[in-house]
């Protein structure tokens, strides 16, 4: 595979310890750990990597593999999360001995991820093939309050990474620019920092989204988490339809995406029955109006769709205390971006990603399969580049059209 066709997260990872930067003290406590290893079975067989996205959890596993000479296999929690699959394929990789008697590295990325009760006994398999391993296992999160961490924790090695400093990130956007040899200044590299709210990964897919897509100008169409929960947090406190206007007025978030996330998330701010049915209520008569926009093109309903929601979002709540908390994503992702491609489609690009990458198609979901999507949407001619790459058919990438520009 030509490193020219790769997503730039990919084709800039490191390959080396040398070339990471930030948490020092984790990846000299996880390199012992692993060198361990060569010296006989440790006490603690696995390792738990906590800290947020884009901070370099997975690059740093590779990296040390790549370093010391170690296999790597990888799986990911949300695609092999039940039982038998973890029994099967985890158990198997874990006894087996390599070709050359050399050690293997057990990647299990996105643990927290095992949630809901299609993954009941997943965590429990994990910790059984812990307990037996000949080989060292290293799992990743992104949430340190996941109750499907606490019974493997006690069993663990943990290294909690924390978000990279801007002065670094800043470093390795420079290190791109100049190895592409692009034009960027200081001030286009700091606005994409910004925009990125500490996730290198995510800086490196918009530094290849502006560089080719020809945008210099905004990064409002990406959708970063810290936007999103700014705008829920000042919503579900606003005591007032004026007050919950304004913030809807000010946010990026698409239409489809903000009834998802609140729909996700209400229940955190109304927990009575009766305020729930209200705001929920509120939801349902927001998405009708929503259909009718989309349906008949009609964009004066949107002043209804916002006011439906400016006011029952805070005149639901008469007895729950205004309070801090924290958000989760919808469990509808396809719903949240994706009107006119269909499932089938998507799967099969997220497929060909994954394939093509080496990595997840959790992780190509969340951060290669829309960045491509953004890029043809604003170029069109790219299309060409990534349907023959990735060996899809012309018209895979359906362009899409902006909600933003109806507002």
């Amino acid at each position: 595979m030509k490193s020219d066709t790769l997503p730039w997260p990919e084709k800039h990872r490191p390959k080396s310890i040398k070339e990471l930067v930030g948490n020092t003290h984790q990846l000299a406590g996880l390199s012992d750990w692993l060198s361990s290893w060569t010296r006989g079975l440790p006490k603690l067989r696995a390792a738990m990597l906590i800290g947020p996205p884009g901070v370099g959890k997975t690059t740093a596993v590779h990296a040390l593999a790549n370093d010391m000479g170690f296999e790597i296999v990888e799986f990911n929690a949300s695609d092999s999360r039940n039982k038998s699959q973890i029994e099967t394929l985890v158990g198997r990789s874990a006894v087996q001995q390599t070709l050359d008697g050399s050690l293997r590295i057990i990647l299990l990325d996105e643990v927290d991820g095992l949630s809901g009760t299609s993954d009941r006994g997943g965590a429990g398999a994990i910790a059984k093939i812990i307990q037996t391993t000949s080989h060292p296992i290293i799992m990743t999160a992104n949430d340190p309050e996941s109750s499907r961490l606490k019974s493997l924790l006690k069993i663990c090695r943990v290294f909690n990474f924390a978000t990279i400093s801007q002065e670094d990130m800043l470093r390795i956007l420079k290190r791109i620019v100049k190895k592409q040899e692009i034009d960027f200044s200081d001030a286009d590299l700091q606005e994409i920092l910004y925009n990125s709210g500490g996730d290198l990964r995510a800086a490196i897919s918009d530094l290849e989204l502006m560089a080719k897509g020809g945008i210099k100008d905004t990064l409002a169409f990406r959708d970063v988490h810290r936007g999103v929960i700014d705008t829920l947090a000042r919503l579900f406190m606003a005591r007032d339809m004026e007050t919950a206007r304004k913030v809807l007025s000010e946010s990026d978030m698409d239409y489809d995406t903000l009834l998802l996330w609140i729909e996700e998330n209400i229940h955190l701010h109304l927990t009575t029955p009766q305020e729930l049915e209200h705001g929920l209520e509120t939801l349902s008569q927001a998405d009708l109006y929503l259909g009718r926009i989309w349906k008949q093109s009609n964009w004066r309903l949107l002043a209804y769709f916002y006011d439906l929601l400016a006011l029952g979002i805070p005149s639901s709540r008469t007895e729950t205390p205004y309070a801090k908390t924290n958000y989760t994503q919808s469990k509808w992702p396809l719903l949240i971006w994706q009107s006119n491609m269909s499932e089938r489609k998507q799967a099969e690009i997220r497929s060909r990603l994954a394939r093509a990458t080496g990595v997840s198609k959790a992780r190509v979901a969340r951060t290669y399969q829309d960045i491509i999507q953004q890029i043809v949407d604003r170029k069109p001619s790219q299309e060409s580049v990534f349907t023959e790459w990735l060996g899809l058919k012309k018209g895979s990438f359906v362009r899409r059209g902006s909600h933003h520009s109806h507002r």
